[in-house]
């Protein structure tokens, strides 16, 4: 097999390890009833943006990027990629929060506004294990969106699950 390969499936299954890890160790808020990104993501976006830095670098210091297309179009691509990735995770760190508490959830994000909602207008609550979140949906049509990687995102849950609304 060849070791390009290899070495994906490795970081694969160490970045599936270290996303359990993380979601679990972020399951409790230190602060009750808060809703915030914390350090993963904040350290996800600064390690995205230094290898966006070394990737720019290899196009100045590496002369084999400018006369193999391939190399080109790779470069090019995995800057873009970590570049996207290092804006998305700064935005969830400083703009993503939330509060709740007995009854209900405020809750801010950049791409679907502020939504206040209470607990009586909660529908469903279901989990995309594809996406590692939970999606809260609300009679009012609001569907708020809580990541595994928010703190206290477990104290939600907890909640929700003494008021009856997992089985």
């Amino acid at each position: 097999m060849n070791s390009a390969i290899i070495s994906g499936l490795i970081g694969g299954v160490l970045i599936a390890i270290l996303n359990v890890y993380t979601s679990k160790k972020l399951r409790k808020s230190k602060v009750k009833g808060e809703l915030k990104f914390g350090a993963f993501i904040a350290s996800s976006s600064f390690l995205s943006m230094a290898l966006t830095g070394v990737l720019i670098a290899a196009f100045f210091y590496n002369a084999d990027v400018w006369d193999n297309p391939i190399e080109f179009l790779a470069i090019t691509c995995l800057i873009i990629k970590f570049s996207v990735i290092a804006i998305y995770c700064f935005v969830e760190y400083f703009k993503v929060h939330g509060k709740f508490d007995e009854i209900g959830i405020h809750f801010t994000t950049p791409w679907t506004g502020r939504k206040m909602e209470t607990w009586c207008q909660l529908e469903s609550v279901k989990l995309n294990s594809h996406a590692n979140w939970y999606t809260l949906k609300f009679k009012s049509g609001s569907v708020i969106r809580l990541s595994c990687f928010l703190t206290g995102h477990g104290d939600v849950i907890d909640l929700l699950n003494s008021k009856g609304y997992f089985e």
